[in-house]
C-alpha cells in the first residue's frame, strides 16, 4: 500500500481512510502518521505548524478580525498496549496504553513498535486442551497476560531491538462488508481525520469572513486534553470536535443508545466519563441549533447521542478560557469500539463530510451569548 494520501481526498474516499487505518500510532508515538499527513499538506502547498505535542494544525483565514473564530478536532492517535518487562524467558508483560478491552487481547496479534522497526507478537492463550473448566469464561487481567515474539530468553528479545516502554498497537486488516461496511482497527479516530482532510480541500480557496484551524490532536487515548495546548495558542470562540460514538444496534446493546451504523452523522448532546473523572460535554446551545440545521440541509438522516461512559478531548475546552469556549461533539457512528474489528459504513462518513461542509458556512456571526446584552451592561 502506498503511503501517500490521494487527492482529492473525497474522490479516494475508502482508500485514504484504509490507509490511515494501516499506520500504526499509539498515543505518545504519532510520528507515521504525523509524517504521512504533514507530507499530503506540503504537497498541496499548505504550510502545518506541528507543536511539541505533534498536534498538526492547518490555519485558514477570514477576511474580518470580528467573525468568530473556529478550530474543529480529531484525534490522530489509537490506544495500544505498553511493553512493562522482559521476562528471562522471552516473555512480555504488558500494561494497556488507554481503554483496551482486555477480554479482546488473548488470541489476538499485536504490532511493537520498537526503535528497530515494527516486530509481530501474539498475545498468549493458554490452550484450549489444557484449559481447566473453571476457566473457559473467564477473562484474564492484563497482569497475569503476556506476548510471545518467537523468542527463547530476554537475550534473542534484546537481539530483535524490543525494549520496556515500546507501544503496541492492533495488527491492521482491513475487511470489506455488505451495505458499503468495513471493519478495521484505528476508526477511532481516523473517521474524523479523514473527514478533516476533506474539509481542508473543500475550505480551500474559498473567500470567507472567518477563521478556521483545522486540527488533529495526540494522546487523546491518553489523557483526552490535547485540544487544550491548541485552545491556549489559538483563542478560538468556537470549538467542534469530532470523534466517533458507540453503535447500540447489536443484539448485545440494542436500546442502549440511539445511535446506529448506518443513522447518519452524530450530534452529542451529553457526554459524562462517570468513572472518577468529572469530565465531560454538554453542547452550547447555539451551536447545537446550527448543526441540527445544518443536518437537515446537508444530510439524508442524523441521529442525537447521549452517553455516560465516554469522553474525548472535548470534554475540558469549554472552561479553557476566560470567556468560555463554546464546544460541540459530533461523531461518527462506530461498532466494536476500542477492539481490532471497529465498524464502520461509508455513508456516514459521506453524510458527515456534508454536515462539516454545510455547519462551516453558518458559524461566521453565529451569537454565542448565553443571555442577553443589555445596553447599558
Amino acid at each position: 500500500m502506498s503511503e501517500k494520501l490521494k487527492h482529492p481526498i473525497k474522490a479516494h474516499l475508502l482508500e485514504n481512510l484504509q490507509l490511515l487505518c494501516s499506520i500504526g500510532a499509539p498515543s505518545g508515538h504519532e510520528e507515521p502518521l504525523i509524517g504521512v499527513i504533514f507530507d499530503y499538506f506540503t504537497s498541496r502547498g499548505i504550510n502545518p505548524v506541528v507543536d511539541r505535542l505533534g498536534q498538526i494544525s492547518v490555519t485558514l483565514m477570514g477576511s474580518d478580525p470580528n467573525a468568530n473564530t473556529t478550530l474543529i478536532s480529531a484525534h490522530l492517535d489509537q490506544l495500544g498496549l505498553v511493553i512493562s518487562n522482559i521476562r528471562s524467558d522471552g516473555f512480555l508483560k504488558f500494561v494497556r496504553l488507554g481503554g483496551v478491552p482486555e477480554r479482546v487481547l488473548p488470541g489476538s496479534v499485536v504490532n511493537i513498535h520498537s526503535r528497530s522497526g515494527v516486530i509481530p507478537a501474539a498475545v498468549g492463550l493458554k490452550s484450549h486442551h489444557l484449559t481447566n473448566i473453571e476457566e473457559k469464561y473467564i477473562v484474564p487481567t492484563c497482569s497475569e497476560m503476556y506476548l510471545d515474539v518467537g523468542a527463547s530468553s530476554a537475550e534473542e528479545v534484546s537481539k530483535l531491538g524490543i525494549t520496556v516502554g515500546d507501544p503496541c498497537s492492533y495488527s491492521f486488516q482491513w475487511s470489506s462488508l455488505a451495505n458499503g461496511r468495513f471493519s478495521t482497527v484505528a476508526l477511532d479516530d481516523r473517521l474524523g481525520v479523514v473527514a478533516l482532510l476533506v474539509m481542508i480541500d473543500e475550505l480551500m480557496g474559498q473567500e470567507r469572513p472567518d477563521t478556521w484551524h483545522i486540527c488533529f490532536t495526540t494522546q487523546e487515548e491518553f489523557h483526552v486534553r490535547g485540544t487544550l495546548a491548541l485552545v491556549a495558542k489559538y483563542n478560538p470562540d468556537i470549538v467542534i470536535n469530532l470523534d466517533i460514538a458507540p453503535a447500540s444496534d447489536t443484539p448485545d446493546l440494542a436500546g442502549e443508545t440511539a445511535v446506529s451504523l448506518g443513522g447518519g452523522p452524530v450530534i452529542n448532546r451529553l457526554s459524562f466519563h462517570g468513572r472518577g473523572t468529572l469530565g465531560g460535554l454538554i453542547p452550547h446551545p447555539g451551536l447545537l441549533k446550527a448543526a441540527e440545521e445544518a443536518a437537515k440541509i446537508a444530510c439524508k438522516k442524523f441521529q442525537y447521542e447521549v452517553i455516560v461512559g465516554l469522553i474525548n478531548d472535548a470534554a475540558f475546552v469549554p472552561m479553557a478560557s476566560k470567556d468560555g469556549i463554546a464546544t460541540i461533539g459530533l461523531s461518527i457512528p462506530v461498532r466494536y469500539t476500542h477492539s481490532a474489528i471497529e465498524m464502520g459504513q461509508l455513508s456516514d462518513l459521506e453524510e458527515t463530510t456534508n454536515l462539516l461542509g454545510q455547519l462551516a458556512t453558518s458559524l461566521a456571526y453565529l451569537d454565542l451569548n448565553r443571555w442577553p446584552q443589555r445596553a447599558d451592561t
